[in-house]
């Protein structure tokens, strides 16, 4: 541990483990941290009162069972995996460095900033990590974004620097109105299938709000695309709808940046459920539909297998792979045909059927129009 000045009210106690002098730092009684910068290669657990009106950087684990307050900087720069444990209570500044994934556990509210600028945010569907109104944002990358719901408060420009599983896909929220609103975006990969007559929805990404607090009418939405899944920059439009069995509707007033790949709505958006979809002469031909759920036992013979339906993807370039929950692949198929009329039963290259649990998938191909086509998910499979 170093330091650039002397702290007050200090207690807490150092563990080395072996040779790497990794330390724990647990305070069960008051630390004052004014106008210091200090660097701890280990954890820090406080149990007492801590006042932080300068800068913790830290390789372990953040937890704060105890009282917290300060208007200090707390850095997670560790390049293995961090938990952040701060129960409900406020932190200045965060700053998220260091290539190892930072978990929220709990609730965690930001004051003032948020610093991404490497390492993965992850929070999960029982934890919140919420930026309090004026938080401000900087950085957000293919490299460091939330993987999660992120949450804010109040009105006005409101940016989500999101992503899913190594997808950087942020979304902003440019002029928040509502009543004292309190609500999170998350980006999910695996999309539905929905049908908007002229409009083919190429990309397997949405971004949904989900209201937890006070009142949220509406705003204008912008999001950064990929060009390569799309024919034409200039048709790239927003669907937008309220729930997967409800209808959905395409936001034609949109203006386009082809310097950025960014689409920005000019007219406020309401609904939860945001989509990326493109006009086309083609669409009744671009439907594509891939069932995810199958069980050996079903009394349905279509429940049997998982196939794939539509006329979207051309046969040359297809690839279809399993993976268990290490990674390795577990069936694979380069036969759109097969997955077609076969599908897949949920059994392994070698001939066994798997157990019962969630297998991720990815399909890569064409689009008969010659576009990149990719779609990742999971199969559940029910024995």
């Amino acid at each position: 541990m170093r330091m650039s000045t002397l702290l007050s009210g200090l207690f807490f106690v150092v563990l080395l483990s072996g040779n790497d002098a990794h330390c724990q730092i647990i305070n069960h009684s008051n630390i004052y941290i004014n106008g210091v910068d200090i660097h701890v290669d280990g954890e820090i657990r406080n149990e007492g009162r801590l006042r932080n009106n300068g800068a913790v950087a830290l390789t372990g684990d953040w937890e704060s069972k105890g009282e917290y307050n300060g208007d200090g900087i707390v850095k997670l720069i560790g390049a293995t995996p961090q938990k952040l444990s701060h129960y409900e209570q406020s932190i200045h500044t965060l700053v998220v460095d260091g290539w190892g994934t930072k978990y929220i556990k709990g609730t965690t509210n930001v004051q003032a900033a948020l610093y991404l600028q490497n390492g993965i945010v992850q929070v999960s569907p029982d934890d919140v990590l919420n930026l309090e109104d004026k938080v401000i944002i900087s950085g957000g990358s293919s490299h460091s974004y939330v993987d999660g719901a992120l949450t804010v408060q109040g009105t006005g420009y409101k940016f989500f620097p999101i992503g899913k599983r190594g997808t950087y896909a942020p979304v902003e929220f440019t002029n928040v109105t509502g009543e004292d609103p309190q609500f999170s975006v998350e980006v999910f990969e695996d999309a539905p299938l929905i049908s908007i007559e002229d409009v083919i929805v190429r990309d397997a990404l949405y971004w949904q709000r989900k209201d937890k607090r006070g009142t949220f009418y509406s705003s204008p939405i912008a999001i950064d695309y990929d060009a390569r899944y799309f024919e034409n920059a200039d048709d790239i439009i927003l669907v937008t709808g309220t729930g997967w069995d409800d209808r959905f509707f395409p936001v034609r007033d949109v203006s386009h940046s082809t310097e950025t790949d960014k689409i920005t709505t000019q007219v406020p958006v309401s609904s939860p459920i945001i989509l990326l979809g493109e006009y086309s002469e083609e669409w009744t031909q671009a439907d594509f539909y891939f069932s995810t759920a199958l069980s050996p036992n079903a009394s349905h013979s279509q429940n049997t297998t998982v196939k794939i339906h539509g006329e979207r993807l051309a046969s040359d370039g297809f690839n279809f792979q399993v993976f268990d929950r290490w990674g390795a692949i577990v069936f694979e198929s380069v036969s759109l045909e097969t997955m077609s009329s076969n599908g897949w039963d949920g059994r392994s290259l070698k001939g066994t059927q798997l157990s019962t649990g969630t297998y991720p998938y990815r399909i890569s191909a064409r689009e008969k129009t010659g576009l990149k086509f990719e779609k990742k998910g999971v199969i559940t499979i029910v024995n």
